[in-house]
């Protein structure tokens, strides 16, 4: 054959190849495979031959489309679904031709027109097409890239119509998609009952989530749930592989049976073949198709009042009609939740969470013989909280125990990308699904600059970030550090933000009316990886440490004001971000005296979040970290703000000779400062020198009165106060009226403790002083609960409860629960009393803090009261019941005591209208 001949053979070959996408689709059996229904083609062929149009056709030459067919598949070896028929099938395509003249060019005309006969009658489905990434895309309309002439008149059209409209199947099963899996179904209750409502109600569901999170195996199974519903079938499309938006209807269509010329619309054409039938389709990955996906399905929903479609995509489709089911990662249990360790009659630890099931039924069938045990349990739980609970990592990672011990598996897991690379995943899986990365690196793909820009810098983000704070960080405009690593180009950070939520790569989560966005570990890893092969790391580092120390800052500055409560919980959940900051080396360029200024901000968050362990060692290490610069006077007052902090945090936890180390240093700066003439805005800052020199005597006062050194511990105090200047942020004043106050309780002077305890609640409530007023109000509790008077005491600590929930102080819940408790033995209620201390105990321990602040006659009331209890209840009913109350919540508890002795308001306090309870609405301050 000449080589024009050959290259005009191969036109026509490519028409076949551009003709069989038209209409080819996914179905199970042999086709599915890879190979070509042979046995069907052979059949249809030789009935063919016996029609009389056969006889009227131009004899095909054989040795040439078995020369194209072995040609063109070896141009596609290997993988068996992305492969031509094989030499064996074409020699059985060629001897079902009957081919037997041996002309060659003459003959191409005859080939032209049994290519286009073949192709409008061929009724096959094929497993995922004849071929794959041969041309632009993977399935296309023949229109798109050159219909065949025999197809474009009006004869052509009319046959191809009646006869695809005669042919559309109704198949049972999707096509192209098994509908039962070889692995088991794991979880998703929630979300088949979610998704079978929707699509009852609505015509569009689509599924959305993250990838890696079982989109695919849920839409699966809730079609194989609803299926009894469409009496006229479901079909599934799977998309992953379509290049261009443009051929999804041509796809869409092929699913159905269905080849359409290039001059007729393929929806409306599909739209004429179902009209009245009952249908379900099933769109598979169409993230990259939005568009094509979109106008597909509104189009085909206009013309199919009967048609429901199930889509799934990292991105909904954004037309009217659809109804977003968000697919969140399987639940993983708490490593600290010791409560749920349940086991069953083999004494086999329960695997209690849907990411535990699967993890475990995949290792199963990995390891023989692996069980989840109370020795290996914290392994699981490590593993599967590591990876999110992402179904496809998990799975991944329980191959990997082929290789790995579950602990060697769980100590290389924070290496997830490289540990769950090429190799791990399903060989039958598509590309993007057999490696973690690859999924990611797809999602990447799928992002603009601006929206893989947002991803890197919230990558940094630890435990999530408000939506304001992302604003100012991925915007164009920062107030409070340096620009975008955008550039100075003006960025729509809240389009660029929703963006990242679109695609699942963000959550979001309503808390307290306000929305704050999350990502998943594993996308956050991801995100510093790209982050760390940048070249604006740095930059973004520096942005990001930047905010969160001025938020800390701002935060301490409000302490003293009516923002208070506010400003804490502001600052509760940006711990994580604050613990990163704190650990971590400062980059170079960093102002010396960031943290320090920051430092203000950490005493009270620690408090009432009950990290109080937590923060001494942050500030043990600032401190180390930054040497008081004694040669630059205007430092040394952040420095001594941030050693009273230290010397605080470190008083409270109980660490008294590291905190009498940090305070006399202070000490000693400030009086070196004092005595030093110094240039003109040192001089202008004698006041606040002033104000910290009261604020240590003030600490010294609090360790004393700790060691109940009373004489000591008032005389510090008073001459704090004496002082005349008060630093209203770290809350000297009523501070030190309060020791003075607990001083005088410790001595029996009840009438002077309740003065000076009125004087520092009032001074409290007129600052909005939420914190102090708790812990002031339940001084005032002891005062009467020591002096018998029960409905006075038990008002005073439930008002100081409200406040404490104000706040969310959980150190306060636990403080007042211990007082509650010896006011209830007192009173005869053993089996509540037995409750609050086992809830109390649980918040105790891992605080890092004394008990009751290492204050001897507070504790005192507490082993009295276990005494009691025990005495009443008896060793085993208080053991029975304690432990009832550890697997309870302090609040629920706590509430329930006081419901059951009357006390749910104030109203048996001298003190209604002094500010006990705010009742102001509460705002996260920008």
């Amino acid at each position: 054959m000449t080589t024009g001949e050959e290259d005009c053979f191969e036109s026509l070959a490519h028409s076949l190849v551009r003709a069989l996408d038209a209409w080819a689709a996914c179905v199970d059996g042999a086709v599915s495979k890879g190979r070509p229904a042979r046995k069907a083609l052979v059949r249809l062929l030789e009935q063919e031959r016996d029609t009389p149009e056969w006889a009227a056709r131009a004899p095909i030459d054989g040795p040439l489309l078995s020369y194209w067919l072995r040609g063109r598949g070896q141009l596609l070896p290997g993988t068996k679904h992305n492969r031509l028929p094989g030499v064996e099938d074409s020699a059985a395509v060629a001897r079902a031709l009957k081919a037997q003249a041996p002309g060659n060019a003459e003959r191409l005309p005859a080939i032209g027109r049994e290519i286009s006969h073949l192709a409008a009658r061929l009724q096959l489905t094929a497993g995922r097409g004849w071929r794959r990434r041969i041309g632009e895309s993977s399935f296309v309309q023949a229109g798109e890239t050159g219909a065949l002439p025999q197809q474009r008149g009006d004869r052509g059209r009319r046959d191809t119509r009646a006869d695809d409209a005669a042919h559309v199947p109704a198949p049972r099963t999707p096509v192209g998609h098994s509908m039962e899996r070889a692995t088991s179904f794991v979880g998703r209750t929630a979300e088949l009952v979610a998704g079978s409502a929707l699509i009852e109600r609505g015509r569009l569901v689509t599924l959305v989530g993250v990838g890696g999170v079982g989109k695919t195996r849920l839409a699966q199974r809730l079609t194989r749930d609803v299926a009894h519903r469409f009496e006229d079938g479901v079909y599934c499309v799977e998309l992953a592989d379509l290049q261009h938006g443009h051929s999804v209807a041509a796809t869409v269509t092929a699913a159905f049976g269905l080849q359409v010329s290039a001059e007729l619309d393929p929806l409306r054409e599909l739209a004429t073949a179902l009209q009245g039938r009952g249908v379900l389709l099933l769109l598979d990955n169409c993230e990259h198709l939005l568009d094509g996906c979109a106008r597909t399905v509104r189009t085909l929903l206009a013309l199919l009042p009967r048609l429901r479609v199930i889509a799934t995509s990292r991105q909904p489709l954004d037309i009217g009609e659809e109804h977003v089911l968000r697919v969140m990662p399987l639940d993983v249990p708490l490593m600290s939740d010791e409560s749920r360790r349940r086991k069953d009659a083999t004494g086999r630890i329960c695997p209690e969470t849907s990411a535990v099931t699967l993890f475990t039924d995949r290792a199963e069938a990995a390891c023989p013989g692996f069980r989840v045990t109370s020795a290996n349990r914290a392994a699981v739980i490590q593993v599967c909280r590591m990876l999110d609970g992402l179904p496809l990592a998990l799975e991944i990672a329980a191959r990997r125990l082929r290789t790995l011990t579950l602990e060697e598996l769980a100590q290389r897991i924070e290496h997830r990308f490289r540990l769950l690379g090429p190799g791990g995943g399903e060989r039958t899986a598509h590309p993007r699904h057999r490696a973690l990365r690859a999924l990611f690196d797809w999602s990447w793909d799928l992002c603009t600059d601006d929206e893989r820009a947002a991803w890197q810098q919230l990558s940094l983000c630890a435990g999530g970030v408000l939506l304001t704070d992302a604003e100012q960080l991925c915007g164009a405009t920062f107030t409070h550090g340096t620009r975008a690593p955008v550039g100075d180009r003006a960025v729509d950070a809240f389009a660029t933000l929703s963006g990242l939520v679109d695609k699942s790569l963000v959550s979001r989560v309503d808390v307290g009316g306000h929305t704050r966005l999350h990502m998943l570990e594993t996308v956050r890893a991801y995100g510093l990886e790209r982050l760390r092969e940048s070249d604006h790391a740095q930059h973004a580092v520096r942005r990001h440490r930047a905010y969160f120390l001025d938020l800390a800052a701002r935060a301490g500055a409000a302490y003293g004001s009516a923002e208070q409560a506010n400003w804490l919980r502001r600052l509760r959940p940006e711990h994580p971000n604050l613990r990163q900051i704190v650990t971590a080396v400062p980059p170079a360029g960093e102002p010396a005296d960031a943290v320090l200024r920051a430092a203000q901000g950490f005493w009270l968050h620690c408090l009432t979040s009950g990290r109080v362990g937590e923060g001494a060692h942050w500030m043990q290490k600032i401190i180390d970290r930054h040497p008081c610069p004694s040669e630059s006077p205007g430092a040394v007052l952040p420095w001594c703000r941030a050693a009273w902090v230290a010397g605080f945090l470190l008083l409270m936890h109980g660490d008294r000779d590291n905190a009498d180390r940090v305070i006399d240093l202070a000490d000693q700066q400030l009086a070196d400062l004092s005595a030093s003439p110094g240039p003109s805005d040192v001089t202008a800052d004698e006041g606040e020198r002033a104000e910290l020199a009261a604020a240590f005597l003030q600490l010294r006062g609090l360790a004393a009165l700790m060691e109940q050194d009373i004489p000591q511990a008032s005389a510090y105090a008073l001459s704090s106060l004496t002082a005349g200047r008060w630093s209203t942020m770290l809350l000297t004043q009523p501070q030190c009226l309060a020791q003075l106050g607990l001083a005088a309780v410790m001595q029996g002077d009840r009438v002077r403790a309740l003065s000076l305890l009125e004087e520092a609640l009032a001074i409290s409530a007129s600052r909005g002083d939420t914190w102090h007023r708790c812990y002031l109000l339940w001084i005032l509790a002891i005062i009467h609960g020591e002096a018998g008077e029960f409905p006075e005491a038990l008002g005073l600590l439930r008002c100081a409860l409200r406040l404490v929930e104000e706040i969310e102080e959980r150190m306060g819940e636990a403080v007042l629960g211990d007082t509650l408790a010896w006011l209830l033995a007192s009173q005869g209620d053993a089996r509540s009393a037995a409750l609050v201390l086992g809830a109390v105990d649980r918040v105790w321990k891992p605080s890092g803090v004394p008990r009751h602040f290492g204050f001897a006659h507070m504790a005192a009331h507490r082993r009295r009261a276990v005494e009691q209890v025990r005495q009443m209840l008896g060793e085993t009913a208080y053991t029975h019941v304690y432990r009832e109350g550890q697997r309870l919540a302090l609040r629920e508890v706590l509430e329930t005591a006081f419901a059951g002795h009357g006390a749910l308001d104030g109203r048996h306090t001298r003190w209604p209208d002094k500010g006990i309870g705010s009742g102001r609405t509460l705002h996260l301050p920008k």
